[in-house]
């Protein structure tokens, strides 16, 4: 009789078992932006392509898989018969009860075939079955089991991140790539070796028709090339005494640009720097070059190289930027700096109107959201100018590391043309991670902190945490307008 209860135990764990996995599989998706800490999610994908079970609109526990634990009379009869066999056959009955539910959890556990035969997709979901998924199951948690953080950072699991690079190549492989879908997946982070398409496409810079984007893209690099020996390999005696003086600025700030990343020091970088900053300053005559705007072009020119070059900064050598290459790469550059700036440019006319805008958002911001730190700074006689021009002005790309900086541009560029607005957000969730140490600080010591703050060490996790935080506050904020209003 014990052995008995012991196999119906052992069942009971196995339903519960797969039930939950069921569960995990088919846990309803958030909507896309909010997904930011759990963008690799496996169960969307099995949610998506596998579609409702046969056997029951449960997603699994139907009658077909454990149709002999849901009816109790029929359980019943089974145990009277159980009890009046003998012994040796109800031991072999046992043996066929066992192999039975070893072939039902096997196949609970294998994934089915998915919708369209994605190859990538199955193969990543059999990974998933491997390796585990990396993130917390729906179902109930171990009684010592902590619950999951509210900014957790994403899964790192191979299986995700194949299942996650296997969703950009079905949108980038359409023929005309829906936008809104790429911008879904682009806001949660970007596969480096998909960048280059990524951000060209997100920024406008090639149609979304693939048939065009070849002919586009010769075009544009053609018509930069033209524009190089008319406006840059010209003598000064050509230039007027405004064109002189943005080419001496130019000259003066492309050796400070990202000065903690030595590829940026190379001068055949540095030349191409100087030429589209100084072209893109001379046809946009409304702002001209405005300091800062070189740190702008830097996530460009890399992300640009790496699908020129393939590998990564550190592998490049001066060698390697040959002219032919390094053309195209600037003509690039040039059109999608044309294309970011075109959001933004009241930030780089005179007085800068736009960054003191941004500015005074921000303090207004983190004034409802954390007003014991603004009246701390204010009574520390600390202006928001002070630090946070800088913030605005470079985009926060000088308070970040490189590469987390692009992580950053990932989600900039999949806002659109309101990237500005959510910069506000990604401002006050960036300052409020500091809120701790700022209270204890007085003016000089909270000077030198806000200028170089701790962020040498920081990734993609605590950049998507910032992230993160922005979009709730974004969440929370962006129907109560009036502390936009400048």
């Amino acid at each position: 009789m014990w052995g008995s209860q012991q196999g119906g135990g052992s069942r009971d764990a196995l339903e519960n078992g797969l039930k939950g996995l069921t569960n995990f599989l088919r846990a309803p998706r958030l909507p896309g932006k909010a997904r930011l800490n759990r963008r690799d999610a496996p169960e969307e994908v099995a949610a998506d392509q596998a579609g409702p079970s046969q056997g029951g609109g449960d997603g699994g526990s139907g009658s077909s898989g454990h149709g002999s634990s849901s009816d109790p009379s029929r359980t019943g009869i089974q145990q009277q018969q159980h009890q009046q066999q003998p012994p040796q056959q109800q031991q072999q009955q046992q043996q066929q009860q066992q192999q039975q539910q070893q072939q039902q959890q096997q196949g609970a556990t294998s994934p089915r075939p998915l919708a369209g035969g994605d190859a990538a997709l199955s193969s990543a979901l059999a990974d998933l079955r491997m390796h585990g998924s990396g993130e917390p199951s729906t179902s109930a948690p171990a009684p010592d089991a902590a619950p999951p953080a509210a900014a957790a950072p994403p899964s790192s699991s191979r299986a995700s991140s194949a299942i996650r690079v296997a969703k950009f190549h079905r949108v980038l492989s359409e023929p005309v790539v829906d936008l809104d879908a790429l911008r879904e997946l682009s806001w949660s982070g970007v596969p480096p070796e998909l960048r280059p398409l990524c951000w060209r496409l997100l920024l406008g810079y090639l149609p979304p028709n693939r048939a065009r984007q070849a002919g586009v893209l010769l075009r544009k690099r053609r018509e930069y090339a033209d524009m190089v020996p008319e406006f840059y390999d010209i003598e000064n005696s050509e230039r007027s005494e405004d064109e002189i003086g943005a080419l001496r600025q130019v000259t003066v700030d492309v050796p400070r640009t990202a000065p903690s990343v030595p590829f940026f020091q190379e001068p055949v970088i540095q030349n191409s720097l100087r030429r589209m900053l100084y072209i893109w300053g001379i046809r946009h005559p409304a702002s001209g070059y405005v300091q800062g705007m070189n740190d702008l072009v830097t996530p460009f020119l890399a992300v640009f190289l790496s699908d020129a070059l393939g590998g990564s900064m550190s592998e490049w050598g001066a060698a390697d930027l040959t002219e032919a290459v390094m053309l195209d790469v600037e003509a690039d550059c040039y059109w999608c700096l044309c294309r970011l700036l075109e959001g933004i440019q009241d930030h780089y006319t005179y007085a800068q109107p736009g960054i003191q805008r941004t500015v005074f958002r921000l303090k207004e911001l983190v004034r409802k959201q954390h007003e014991p730190l603004v009246a701390h700074m204010e009574h520390e006689g600390v202006d928001f100018l002070q630090f946070a021009f800088r913030w605005v002005n470079c985009l926060l790309i000088r308070e970040v590391p490189f590469d987390a900086a692009l992580r950053l541009w990932d989600t900039y560029l999949a806002e659109g043309p309101g990237f500005a607005d959510f910069l506000v957000y990604v401002c006050a969730a960036f300052l409020a991670r500091w809120e701790r140490q700022l209270m204890g600080l007085e003016f000089q010591e909270l000077m030198l902190l806000l200028q170089k703050l701790p962020t040498q060490s920081w990734g993609d996790s605590e950049m998507e945490s910032v992230l993160s935080a922005a979009f709730v506050l974004r969440n929370v904020w962006q129907h109560a307008q009036s502390h936009l209003q400048a």
